[in-house]
This record gives structure tokens, sequence and C-alpha cells, in this order.
């Protein structure tokens, strides 16, 4: 039996739909269920889900296992992870890599942290949604392992948004440039997609601007409290916050590049 709770219910009627039963907090899904899955906005969402009035602590019971699949600060998770298991209760992280493409397909890339023994008995239900099930190490290294990820891809948005409006204030067709980098060492994942977005001024929400901003801060975070200069995790920052403050946060990703072509009086755009 699948129980879903969402504060929107409108988002869970597709589910609803097709057999599941809603529940009015997450207090009720804990107490109905005994594995529960969440995928959350933020940090503060993650902990207010658990520790907030009629939240998952208070319905758990012995035994349970708790699955969180957001993009999280390791060290709440590891908090969380904490606080259940005084409860008898077990927590994995496990964070997405895929993009929405992968969420509609059931192709994702889903890391794993906690428990290896908890993590194989979660395979089944793990592998509905994803491909690639990959174990990062004890509770929190697979949200560590998915902020680098996300360093790694946020950073080579920022920086491919700023190459793209520079190329074309200087004159070069943006499927020109496009041809010339997908065809060498600047290909990359989002790079394949610009056609497709991009280049049709497509900017409606997949991954959220307003959900890099969040990543990269975390990570940029995460290396304050290592020690890890992140010079440049922190200027793709200010770039993605930029573009918040511009009023898209809720466009997609890509849109980073509208505040840049603003500035430069330019738009990247294909003719075709």
């Amino acid at each position: 039996e699948l129980v879903v709770h969402d504060l929107n219910k409108a988002a869970a009627a597709a589910l609803l739909d097709r057999g599941a039963r809603w529940a009015d907090s997450p207090k009720q899904v804990a107490q109905a269920c005994e594995v529960v899955l969440s995928s959350l906005p933020s940090p503060l969402a993650a902990k207010d889900v658990v520790y907030g009035d009629k939240g998952l602590m208070a319905g758990w019971k012995r035994g349970d296992i708790y699955v969180d699949m957001s993009t999280n600060s390791p060290e709440i998770i590891r908090q969380i992870a904490r606080d259940a298991s005084a409860r008898g209760v077990t927590v994995l992280d496990a964070p997405v890599t895929g993009g929405t493409e992968g969420a509609e397909k059931g192709t994702l890339v889903i890391i794993v942290g906690g428990d290896r023994a908890c993590s194989e008995k979660m395979q089944g239900i793990l592998t509905a949604m994803g491909k690639k099930i990959i174990h990062a190490g004890d509770v929190g290294a697979g949200n560590v392992a998915k902020l680098v990820n996300n360093i790694i891809s946020l950073t080579a948005n920022a920086i491919m948004a700023e190459a793209f409006v520079l190329g074309v204030k200087a004159g070069v067709d943006p499927q020109t440039l496009w041809e010339v980098a997908s065809s060498g060492t600047a290909n990359n994942w989002d790079l394949q997609r610009y056609p497709r977005f991009t280049f049709k001024g497509d900017f409606e929400p997949g991954f959220r601007l307003s959900l890099a901003c969040k990543d990269v801060g975390l990570a940029v975070q995460l290396g304050r409290e290592y020690g890890v200069p992140m010079t440049v995790a922190a200027a793709a920052e200010q770039s993605f916050l930029n573009a918040q403050a511009a009023g898209l946060g809720d466009k997609s990703v890509y849109s980073i590049i509208q505040r840049l072509e603003s500035l430069a009086g330019v738009e990247v755009r294909s003719k075709a």
C-alpha cells in the first residue's frame, strides 16, 4: 500500500487516482508505513517534516526505515539519523541525479548514505526509480557526493551562460558556438540540453533556479565546515543569487542566462 502526503494535495492527485491513500500529516504516514521516503526542497523543510508538529518523529515505530531523497545538508541528515536511531529507526540519505527526465523515466542515479545492509534491503524500492544505485558510505555521505556532483554541474552551467552570451555579443551564431563546444573539451550534460531549452527560450521549470541557489549554497557551506576554499563555487552562487534576485527563481536553472542577456543586451536563441 502506498500512503502519500504533500503540503499541496493536488500534487498527489495522480497517485491518489491510481489507488494511493492520503495521509493528513507526516505523522500519519509514519504511523501507517514501515518505510517512509521523502523528497523535499530545503533543509528547513526536511527538519520540519521530521521534527515539526505532527512530524515523522511523532509517528515512527521501532524497526521503521526512513529514506530522505532530498539534496540536504549532510549534518542535518546525520542529526536526524542520530535522533531516529534512539527510537529504533534507521535513516538513509539517498539524493538523486539525472534531472526531471530521469525521474519521469525511472532512470535516476541514486546515491545512498547509511547502513549498507539497510541500503541493500531497499534495493527493490530504489530500483523502481533509478537505473543505478551507488552506496557512498555512512549516513550523510550520499549528500556529500550529491553536492560534489551539483557544484560541478552548476558551476559549469553558470560559466556556460557567460560564455554563450559573450560569444553572441561578439557576433557568432549560438548554434555555431554550440557545435564547437559540444564537439570538443567543453562538452557536458547540460550543454547537450541547450538546443532544446535555452536556444528556444524555454525556461519552464524542471529543476528550478532557486534550488540551484540552495544546492550551491550548501556546497559552499560544506566547504566552510571542512576548511576547503570554494572560490569558484562561491562565485557561481553569487551568479545564481543575482538571477534569483532578478525574479528568475521559479524558472529553470537555465534561466540564469536571461539575467546575463539583460545585462549584455543580447539573446542566445537559435534562428532555426
